[in-house]
């Protein structure tokens, strides 16, 4: 035996210890479904560890070429990675080819960030009718509001000198527009409009970070109560931001339950420059249907700004 096939087979031993807990760390979105809601500390490091479900799946790869090395059957047991997305939470069902489309954008512009330019340039060549901001401090909401024009004239800006300001920009008109902050200074802001006559709600949320239990509670509880009211009301709504949730968290398959679905995809939006997660999204009620999703450029955050476009349910109906 040489010294690499020496090599290898050792690889392989550890390998297959490896195995177990990497099938778990794949299951834990199951899990999420299982557990009740809770800010209890078993809950939240489970919550914690669901959200890298890439990187597992890519270490399920490697583990399984591994111990193929020494048994080929291991190779029937890569099919496996492809959990992610089956364990996600629900995304829209698709919309008919044709329908009148609504096209939103979702933005972390980053509270360090002065320069809405790069921003600006994504919109105006990839254009959407409601834009949602997430970490809009003074300075930027004032560049922002000034290099704007007249390409998206309704503006509901609320910057903060925190992470915590948001924003909706947009190409339709706005009304009744309801901006809350909690204790902890976390905004929600809520505006009405109106798509093909039909009127419609569009929600900003930037939930706190789930960086301990309380945290992860009331970002669950944050988006359930959103989700809660929409379905309660029977109102179309779309809701979008820095969520702090990825789709395999505890939150987003929480509201799923309420009818609010994906209308973006899974792939990585924070840290834009590293190995990353999904945790920018659009959210949207049964109303409506997904057709299309992209993530977009560096705007000089370290997030990277999202879009998607919907089209009513029954677009297909006539109704």
């Amino acid at each position: 035996m040489t010294v690499t096939q020496h090599r290898l087979r050792r690889l392989a031993g550890i390998a297959r210890w490896l195995l177990l807990p990497c099938s778990l760390a794949l299951l834990l979105p199951v899990f999420n479904r299982l557990l009740p809601p809770s800010s209890h500390t078993l809950a939240w490091g489970l919550d914690l560890a669901a959200h890298w479900q890439w990187l597992y799946a890519a270490l399920w790869l490697v583990l399984c070429l591994l111990c193929a090395t020494r048994t080929w059957q291991w190779l029937l047991a890569v099919p496996l990675a492809l959990l992610p997305w089956f364990t996600a939470s629900a995304p829209l069902p698709q919309a008919d080819d044709g329908a009148p489309t609504l096209i939103i954008s979702a933005a972390n512009v980053h509270a360090g960030n002065r320069d809405p330019s790069p921003l600006i340039a994504w919109l105006r060549a990839q254009p959407a009718d409601l834009v949602v901001l997430s970490e809009l401090t003074p300075e930027y909401a004032t560049a922002l509001q000034s290099q704007l024009h007249d390409d998206y004239p309704y503006r509901a800006l609320y910057p903060q000198q925190s992470p915590f300001g948001i924003g909706i920009v947009s190409r339709l008109p706005l009304d009744d527009i309801r901006p809350s902050i909690d204790s902890d200074g976390v905004q929600v802001l809520s505006a009405r409009t109106r798509f093909e006559e039909r009127p419609l709600r569009i929600i900003a949320a930037h939930p706190m970070p789930p960086l301990a239990p309380e945290w992860h509670g009331k970002r669950d509880a944050l988006l359930r109560l959103i989700a809660k009211d929409t379905d309660a009301s029977n109102t179309p709504v779309v809701l979008a931001g820095d969520l702090n949730a990825t789709p395999w968290s505890s939150a987003l398959i929480g509201v799923q339950r309420f009818g609010l679905r994906r209308a973006t995809g899974l792939l990585p939006t924070w840290p834009s420059r590293n190995i990353g997660i999904p945790i920018d999204h659009i959210l949207a009620s049964r109303h409506w249907r997904g057709s299309e999703y992209t993530r977009g450029p560096d705007i000089g955050s370290d997030h990277v700004p999202v879009r998607a476009a919907l089209s009513w349910a029954d677009a297909g109906t006539g109704n």
